[in-house]
């Protein structure tokens, strides 16, 4: 298990360098000039020359990655041009309002999405299956964003049982929450489905081996089946997907930020990117690519101990 384990972080190094370098020279091909735009029209040769230096653009490109890469290393991810405030703490700062939208909606997505999966493979080929699938298949072809203005419109401008906007009121966890459920819906519609199939499918899989035929001919009760021996055999699958998964749903908070004008790290890089300011931007993307990475070999080692082939190949 130490091999598998040392494997995997080796393979984490080697990603986020290929992910800096690739977010590096990505970033820099944004079209139009950063100092136009961060002066507007206060631009003139010498404020123009002076916010030039201050990104490095002067520099050489190889000059400009090695500052860069030499800087993430020491945990400094550059500053705001603008206002000289470093970037690490201001993504700190928004960090966990991207973590808690995503995580809540992560949950959302566990508990209904198992649930439901479960039920289905109990009761299958039954009108409730019938049902269900035909909604999770709905539920995975609801785009983020779209699901977010289908829910704004309903339950916040119509219903008015929900805020619209912000995060709520600071300190306050119960206000906090009760802003966080329409968002962290709307994000966590299709991964319901997902995991809602996930599950059907790898209940339906295992239930159908031969060892759990054996458990039937015993007269094992068909729930103890399931829930004592199925579902620990059908758990990798769902592992690696609510592993992935989060990450991905961290990626989409950016949209659902925007449009429920919350604070937030998706937020900040989507600022970060109309401003030019690179560094701000560089380093929100380079947080969520590192917490994705680190999530997958999470899931990795987890889904390891789950199953020792895994470790054995």
């Amino acid at each position: 298990m130490g091999k598998y384990i040392a494997k995997r972080l080796v393979l984490l190094i080697f990603t986020l360098m290929g992910v800096m370098i690739i977010l590096f020279g990505m970033i820099y091909l944004i079209p139009g000039d950063p100092a136009v735009i961060m002066l507007h029209q206060r631009v003139n040769p010498e404020s123009k020359a002076l916010i030039i230096h201050r990104l490095g653009l002067d520099q050489p490109m190889l000059i400009r990655f090695g500052r860069y890469f030499w800087g993430v290393l020491h945990g400094d991810f550059g500053v705001y041009v603008m206002t000289n405030r470093a970037v690490l703490p201001e993504l700190l700062r928004v960090l966990p309002y991207t973590l808690g939208l995503a995580t809540f909606a992560m949950g959302i997505s566990i508990i209904i999405g198992v649930t439901l999966g479960i039920l289905a493979a109990f009761y299958k080929d039954t009108l409730f299956d019938h049902i269900v699938t035909v909604l999770s298949t709905a539920a995975v072809s609801m785009v983020d964003y779209v699901a977010a203005l289908i829910l704004l419109l309903i339950f916040a401008v119509k219903l008015d049982w929900f805020p619209s906007l912000g995060i709520g009121e600071r300190g306050n966890i119960i206000d906090q929450l009760y802003h966080l459920i329409l968002p962290a819906s709307a994000l966590a519609i299709s991964w319901v489905g997902y995991i809602e199939r996930l599950v059907r499918e790898s209940l339906g899989e295992v239930l159908s081996s031969d060892y759990i035929k054996t458990a039937r001919l015993f007269g094992i009760p068909k729930s103890s089946i399931v829930y004592k021996y199925a579902l620990r055999n059908a758990a990798k699958a769902v592992v690696t997907v609510v592993g992935l998964g989060w990450g991905v749903l961290l990626g989409g908070a950016v949209f659902i930020e925007i449009i429920f004008n919350r604070l937030g790290l998706g937020k900040s890089i989507i600022q970060a990117l109309y401003s030019r300011e690179y560094f701000a931007a560089q380093g929100g993307i380079l947080v969520i690519v590192i917490l994705f990475v680190g999530v997958v070999i999470i899931v990795d080692i987890i889904c390891a101990y789950i199953d020792p082939r895994i470790r054995l190949r």
